[in-house]
């Protein structure tokens, strides 16, 4: 059947803390899809039921590629272009097949790069724990240990962080004005063109010279694609640095789930899992599907040319697909959150997030005292990104 009504606003209200808005419960108790209304672009159509939200992200006739005069529901003022985000098979699959190559993400890698993580996470920790309390948990650890990790790994230079942090923000605020975000993606634009010629001339064991390199000499990638492919690859950074601090988060703040892993250090694999599920990210629902033909979704037919948008969050936190979901459970069985997407366009890095969050939460359970070093209600947290994060997590011990 078909939900006929006057679109809702979207979204439902500002982010509180890590919770999920209890809008999303009720919309997936209707009948059908909730047709919604966001502050950019046109209507679509929500979804918010876990397998429901599997089948779109999985259905090939939804694609990401807009019909003829078609405005992308979105959240922020420009619309997404020039990205691997925004592109469909086959192209998307020659896009993901040449990153995949560059990333190497193998078994023997990863066990590596979380050898190195180790090192780093001890020695950040003597360093902060060595400081006198109050410090900032993510400026003093987390952030450096993402940095240490992930720069050499991508290959970007550690002291140009702030350009592409800042731009960052400009890709991802709900509240800058439109010349201040156009004028941020030039500002990367010309990092990127400096960034690709220095790393075409002097190659390193990285992920941008391994674009610029063989994938371009072999014509797997053309100029454009490889400028797009690093501009995406830059996300990552920020993104990883608010999945930890996320993470970090809730296990200082629930100190039975920290004693718990502490008691059993051989629970940390399935507690960063929960973690993942847990922690909305992002924080509503982004990049919008179209409907190719006909297509019925959770009782609602989508015409063709519609859009719907997949608010993850919401499908990770449906007690159909995960029991009492309100709740922290570091012994779920079975645990297939949505955190990194799913269908075609799912994430590429989940191996080295699930290491990092590994070494940070074992790090943790090996410093017990810690804990906030303000009142909880005093914590600063961003709203105007569509990636939901903390300020800010002073930490005493």
């Amino acid at each position: 059947m078909d939900t006929v009504s006057e679109p809702a606003d979207y979204p439902f209200g500002e982010p509180v803390r890590l919770d999920v808005h209890p809008e999303y419960a009720r919309c997936r108790k209707r009948p059908g899809l909730v047709k919604i209304r966001p502050p950019y672009g046109d209507d679509a159509w929500l979804v918010t039921r876990f397998h429901d939200i599997r089948f779109v992200l999985r259905d090939r006739r939804f694609v990401r590629t807009p019909p003829p005069g078609g405005d992308e529901a979105r959240l922020t003022v420009l619309p997404l272009q020039d990205s691997i985000l925004n592109t469909d098979p086959p192209q998307q699959t020659r896009l993901r097949k040449a990153v995949a190559g560059g990333l190497g993400f193998n078994t023997e890698r990863v066990h590596a790069l979380q050898a190195l993580a180790e090192r780093h996470s001890r020695r950040f920790m003597t360093v902060l724990l060595a400081e006198s309390p109050p410090l900032d948990l993510v400026d003093a650890y987390i952030k450096p240990l993402v940095v240490e990790i992930l720069c050499p790994v991508i290959g970007i230079p550690q002291q140009d962080l702030s350009i592409f942090l800042n731009w960052f923000e400009g890709f991802a605020s709900t509240a800058l004005p439109a010349d201040v975000v156009a004028a941020r993606v030039e500002e990367i634009s010309d990092y990127t063109d400096r960034l690709i010629a220095e790393r075409r001339n002097r190659p390193r064991n990285d992920l941008v010279s391994a674009l610029t390199g063989a994938a371009y000499r072999e014509k797997q990638l053309t100029e454009p694609e490889i400028k797009e492919l690093v501009n995406d690859i830059l996300l990552a950074i920020d993104n990883v640095t608010t999945q930890l601090t996320n993470a970090a988060y809730l296990l200082i703040t629930s100190p039975v789930h920290l004693r718990e892993l502490q008691a059993d250090p051989g629970l940390i694999p399935q507690a960063v899992e929960e973690l993942l599920r847990y922690a909305p990210f992002p924080s509503h629902a982004t990049f919008s599907r179209y409907a190719t033909e006909d297509i019925e979704v959770g009782g609602t037919l989508v015409r063709a040319g519609e859009q719907v948008l997949p608010a993850l969050p919401a499908g990770n936190h449906d007690p159909s697909a995960f029991p009492d979901p309100g709740e922290i459970d570091f012994h779920r069985t079975t645990n297939p959150h949505l955190s990194f997407g799913h269908g075609t366009h799912h994430c590429m890095g989940p191996p080295l997030v699930r290491m990092l969050m590994r070494v940070m939460a074992s790090s943790l359970t090996q410093h017990p005292s810690m804990r906030l070093a303000v009142p909880e209600e005093l914590l600063a947290w961003r709203s105007d990104l569509l990636i939901r994060r903390l300020e800010s997590l002073p930490v005493t011990w």
